[in-house]
């Protein structure tokens, strides 16, 4: 969470933030930016290009979050009367950047319900190949357009449930902690968190389906998930191991993955480390449709049990969250039992 300050009115706004939803709202609303910045990726402008009612200013495509080129960048544009953002993660953080930068509030679009990115408030940039989180932004509106949001591949959206379903291993890590004196821990938030999970399982069947009522409520979710972490004032009710994997495995990689479907192999394998009702989590990911299996993200065993033996010392550098990783040890023997049943390349 950010450390400037934030007042009460901005942070009521950030808890509860202005969510639309319907079909064709971007050719209504478009017309309302005045001159505007489109901030998205070449094949998402491709299917919004016909959908918007006014052309904006300016179309300006994002390929990464290296935090030099994007501070290069910002200062190189014109003014504009509104950011607006279309697309996935990067294009959430890349608007929400430019928006922070100039004292804006962006409009934030996300075409695929994969990430939370959109009712966030910080901005997910790499420091020198590593994640960091900085700034504190809250949307003017966060507009879900279903016709948009439907015509990406299915798999997409379903991704979406990752950043909902760490949760089950992100909130059991930030009760550990507790009870190890390293933070305190909220049992009213701890419940709220998990009753997003419950409520996941209720909705697996929407989500394989990806309708319009599965899209509107990962988006809801994602603002509650968002809420109860602004209330503790970090992310530990929905982020841990399960995140930690993840970021080890694209830093030993150098690869870029779908966010939620690598949170959702980093759910089942810290689930397992956890003991913490990991064939709940694997049958809820498979029951969305969710992708997880490494052979589906492109993943040889060597990968994924390279990121498991390195966690440990990776958790210590980056100096992140007491977590599961901390008390018990991932070796040689620990890694491929973690690892059974799993397909691999």
């Amino acid at each position: 969470m950010s450390a400037i300050p934030i007042s009460k009115e901005l942070m009521t706004r950030a808890m509860h933030p202005r969510l639309e939803f319907g079909a064709g709202l971007l050719r209504e609303r478009s017309r309302s930016w005045g001159r505007y910045l489109l901030i998205t990726a070449p094949p998402v402008w491709n299917t919004v290009e016909k959908m918007i009612g006014q052309a904006p200013a300016q179309v300006l495509f994002v390929d990464n979050m290296d935090r030099q080129e994007i501070e290069r960048l910002e200062k190189g544009l014109p003014s504009f009367d509104t950011i607006v953002g279309v697309g996935g993660g990067m294009s959430m953080d890349l608007a929400k950047f430019v928006a922070w930068k100039r004292d804006l509030e962006p409009v934030l679009a996300p075409s695929i319900a994969s990430v939370d990115a959109c009712v966030t408030n910080a901005i997910a940039v790499r420091d020198e190949n590593k994640v960091r989180y900085i700034g504190f932004v809250v949307p003017q509106a966060v507009i879900s357009d279903f016709t948009l949001m439907r015509s990406a591949p299915p798999e997409l959206n379903r991704a979406g449930i990752g950043d909902l379903l760490s949760i089950h291993t992100g909130r059991w890590d930030w009760e550990l902690a507790g009870e190890k004196g390293e933070v305190a821990y909220v049992p009213e938030i701890g419940r709220g968190a998990l009753a997003i999970v419950d409520r996941l399982e209720q909705m697996a069947d929407e989500i394989n389906q990806v309708s319009a009522a599965a899209l509107q409520w990962l988006i809801e979710a994602y603002a509650k998930e968002n809420e109860l972490c602004l209330q503790v004032g970090h992310s530990r009710p929905e982020e841990g191991s399960e995140h930690f994997f993840a970021y080890n495995l694209e830093r030993r990689t150098q690869r870029s993955f779908i966010h939620g479907e690598l949170v959702c192999l980093g759910v089942v394998l810290m689930s397992r480390l956890q003991r913490n009702d990991p064939v709940r989590a694997e049958n809820l990911i498979q029951r969305c449709g969710a992708r997880y299996q490494p052979r589906e993200l492109g993943l040889s065993r060597a990968d994924v049990e390279q990121a498991l033996l390195s966690l440990g010392e990776y958790t210590r550098e980056e100096k992140l969250f007491y977590s599961i990783i901390n008390k018990r040890t991932i070796d040689e023997i620990t890694a491929p039992g973690l690892c059974a049943g799993l397909e691999f390349l």
